[in-house]
């Protein structure tokens, strides 16, 4: 594998994670936080709603109006933004003397955030990313993006888990293919170097590899990935209940409690409806193979044509936008610049097997 030295030109974009809910997404961003020049904070949630209003924030060149922004996103409970830790005259300030783009708002917030910490370089997690590439790469055009996937049918047991979030068994697998789906395309229209995808089983089973594999795609030194591995140990470990097993050392004999939990009609219905994506993905069926009934296949499909048709509509509307808002999006926030000249080999390609 070739060896290149690392260049002090500032290519080293900021890092995204993406994926299913319930895919392991946490268990990655606690320990890429855990990493001594990399900053990812607790899930929040104002990126992309701010990319699906970015027309209604008015003339960004004029100060005020970044000003509006930044109290927009204080404002709005659900943005989470306290998790960066900003104070909100200080984040309002931060926005009023960043470049009048809405992707440069975004950026010197989350650059904040790493300056706060002591860190030199920044991320976001928040597992719709993946179904909103062209939100995320609008803002952040330099962004690399690492996807991760997990068997649907743990996912679908740590969904039931808090099926107030997710609805049921019929959302939980049309999340997954959806989702799935989004990183595959991903995959395809983007080169190798700007997006990768790793699954959890590898992540649980060999995380040395993987976080070795992830370290060299994002150019982090992996000279620290024992430090990333003692995550437990360090500060920043997310908090909740359906955060418990993010705060713990990975447990392989954990990674497959969906055996003999799921009853037979919904592990015969994921493995029946997902069969194609789970099949490039390496995961075998292991139900009795049975044709689930009639009425949970027109359920699924019901679900599945109400989310095309949602997705259309916003696709409708992203159109439109193309043509009445001409402020251009992208971050100018400078990238980072690598603080060592350590060698690093190139990235390497994701596995695709289990």
């Amino acid at each position: 594998m070739a060896l290149r030295r690392a260049s002090r030109a500032g290519t080293a974009g900021p890092v995204l994670v993406g994926g299913c809910p319930r895919s392991g997404t946490t268990l990655l961003r606690t320990m890429l936080n855990s990493h001594p020049s990399l900053a990812v904070p607790h899930e929040t949630r104002f990126v992309v709603p701010a990319w699906r209003r970015r027309d209604s924030f008015g003339d960004l060149r004029d100060p005020e109006r970044r000003r509006d922004v930044a109290r927009w996103i204080i404002e709005t409970p659900s943005s989470r933004s306290e998790r960066l830790g900003i104070p909100a005259g200080e984040l309002i300030e931060l926005f009023a003397e960043a470049p009048p783009t809405l992707g440069s708002l975004m950026a010197a917030a989350f650059s904040r955030h790493a300056e706060r910490n002591g860190k030199e370089r920044w991320g976001d997690k928040r597992p719709h990313y993946v179904k909103n590439m062209n939100a995320v790469l609008g803002f952040f055009p330099d962004a690399r993006f690492v996807n991760v996937i997990r068997d649907p049918r743990a996912c679908a047991l740590s969904m039931g888990r808090i099926w107030e979030n997710f609805g049921d068994i019929y959302s939980a697998a049309e999340v997954w293919e959806r989702s799935v789906l989004a990183g595959e395309a991903a995959a395809r229209k983007l080169e190798p170097g700007r997006f990768m995808t790793i699954h959890y089983e590898d992540l649980v089973t060999k995380p040395d590899d993987t976080l070795d594999r992830v370290c060299r795609f994002l150019d982090l030194d992996t000279a620290h990935i024992g430090k990333m591995l003692d995550y437990p140990e360090g500060p920043g470990l997310p908090t909740g209940q359906i955060y418990e097993k993010a705060t713990r050392a990975p447990d392989p004999e954990a990674m497959h409690q969906w055996r003999g939990r799921l009853d037979g009609a919904a592990l015969g219905f994921i493995e029946h409806v997902l069969a194609k994506p789970m099949a490039r993905h390496g995961y075998l069926p292991e139900g009795d193979g049975r044709r689930p009934e009639a009425a949970m296949l027109r359920d699924f499909a019901s679900l599945r044509s109400t989310r095309d048709w949602e997705d259309r509509r916003r696709d409708l509307v992203e159109l439109k936008r193309r043509f009445t808002h001409r402020q251009p999006p992208a971050s100018l926030v400078p990238g980072p610049r690598p603080a060592t000249d350590d060698l690093h080999h190139e990235p390497g390609t994701p596995s695709k097997n289990r």
